[in-house]
């Protein structure tokens, strides 16, 4: 519960009792010493702590033994200022995927269709997301941040907390199935919070994503600098990267949209509008082919052969609307699925290492534990599943995923365990909501939204 996701601070030991035993001891108990100081894990007066930093410490470092032993292997030179160095990716410039090769007008026309055939697609999905199967989803929200430091108390704000919900409300099915279903890939595309004492449950229905006020730009940076690809996006054969780029693009524009659209169209909604969406290179446009790909992936799992026996918890009520999801014409048109077939078309080239697709769709997922914003990881972490979801059902576990072969010839990929396929459904009504807002706001800020518009680049917004 609440104190179980409270962060555990280290005991302090008084620096009166630990500094002599280290400062006299071993070379080894000089890192001791400079980490308990420079971490803060050492308690007493602050005339003592400062002579710690500045006198004990200071000794230690200059020390023949202790520069010695501060040396990684095979960089006899390297100084101990030099360890402190931040990254290259925290301070670089951020890239943007506004891509425009052979694929870019294949989105822009899927992006169209869409714009001007919403149909009932919108409607049907958030009918689905009322569902209990669709609407609950196994967190752990203790886990740690495995790639850069982070803060000892997270988000402070009363409007990052996220109930859980209640036992008692969580339908037994729903445990039961996801207890059932803990097998997985090792290298499969992502892997699923296991219920467990730390995982808890949360209804989206009860806990909608919204301007939690949260600054998550290190976790941004880091995945577009890091978990995003950065070599050789120019050349024709390298389209698979690009399309992960843009995947991953769409995911951050969803989250851009869910802000927005809670701030309202209001000036600041207007201003916040421009910045994260109008004037970010390629950002709606992403959005758009997020959402054509989720939609191709639920056209392709209903033809698995496990759709029409899925008694989705014995609800009733949901085969009927995935049979009209599943229908509907948007879906089936060449336009939508054109983004799908340009995913595999990429994905037939020589250079195309689907280990890699696979490997960042894990790490965007463990990424989640640097969330310090509980609201952002729920949602987040189901917007992540839901997108690896996506390419496993478009791809295949291979990479081979070729729709054209019988069923009986290729792998099961079509076959979701029920958080991967309730995430994937949820994701699509996430991206409904946000190609909503979008357009919305499009109007709100009196933007040209003819035809011509969307193959002209925008330039960056003014500053002021």
């Amino acid at each position: 519960g609440e104190t179980a996701r409270k962060r555990i601070t280290p005991r302090r030991r008084p620096a009166a009792v630990l500094a002599p035993q280290l400062a006299a001891g071993p070379v080894h108990h000089a890192h001791m010493l400079l980490i308990f100081v420079q971490s803060g894990a050492l308690e007493g007066g602050a005339a003592q702590c400062s002579a710690l930093r500045g006198g004990a410490a200071a000794g230690l470092v200059s020390s023949p033994a202790a520069q010695h032993a501060f040396r990684p292997p095979g960089r006899s030179a390297v100084r101990l200022q030099e360890w402190a160095a931040r990254p290259a990716w925290e301070s670089a410039d951020m890239p943007t995927y506004d891509y425009r090769n052979q694929t870019f007008p294949v989105i822009l026309a899927g992006m169209r269709r869409c714009r001007e055939d919403r149909g009932a697609i919108p409607a049907l999905l958030e009918q689905l997301v009322e569902r209990d199967f669709f609407s609950y989803f196994p967190v752990n929200l203790i886990t740690p941040c495995m790639y850069f430091p982070s803060g000892d108390a997270g988000c402070e704000m009363a409007t990052c907390e996220i109930r859980a919900a209640r036992e008692r409300d969580i339908p037994p099915a729903v445990i039961a199935r996801d207890r059932e279903e803990y097998n997985f890939l090792i290298d499969g595309w992502v892997s699923k919070d296991m219920p467990s004492d730390f995982t808890e449950y949360f209804d989206l229905r009860e806990s909608a994503s919204r301007n939690t006020g949260y600054n998550g730009q290190r976790v941004w940076r880091f995945i577009h600098t890091n978990l995003c690809f950065q070599k050789r996006l120019q050349q024709e054969e390298m389209g698979w990267k690009r399309d992960f780029n843009r995947l991953v693009s769409g995911m951050h524009a969803v989250v851009d949209c869910e802000i927005i659209e809670d701030i309202g169209h209001t000036e600041e909604g207007r201003c916040e509008y421009r910045r994260r969406l109008r004037d970010e290179p390629g950002s709606i446009l992403n959005l758009y082919y997020a959402y054509m790909l989720t939609l191709s992936a639920i056209r392709e799992v209903s033809k698995g052969p496990s759709f029409e026996s899925c008694a989705y918890l014995g609800d009733a009520s949901i085969p009927p609307l995935m049979r009209a999801l599943t229908s509907d014409d948007l879906l089936a048109s060449d336009s939508v699925q054109s983004a799908a077939a340009s995913l595999r078309a990429h994905a037939s080239s020589p250079d195309f290492a689907v280990w890699k697709l696979r490997l960042r769709t894990r790490h965007l997922k463990l990424i989640m534990g640097c969330v310090e914003c509980n609201v952002c990881k729920v949602h987040g972490t189901v917007l992540v599943i839901g997108l690896a979801s996506t390419l496993q059902v478009l791809l295949g576990d291979d990479g081979s995923r070729d729709a054209t072969q019988p069923a009986e010839e290729r792998p099961d990929p079509l076959k979701l365990d029920r958080v991967s396929l309730g995430s994937l459904v949820a994701t699509a009504a996430k991206l409904s909501r946000a190609c909503a807002t979008v357009e919305r706001f499009r109007e709100f800020d009196g933007e040209d939204l003819s035809q011509a518009y969307f193959g002209a680049p925008r330039p960056h917004a003014d500053p002021s």
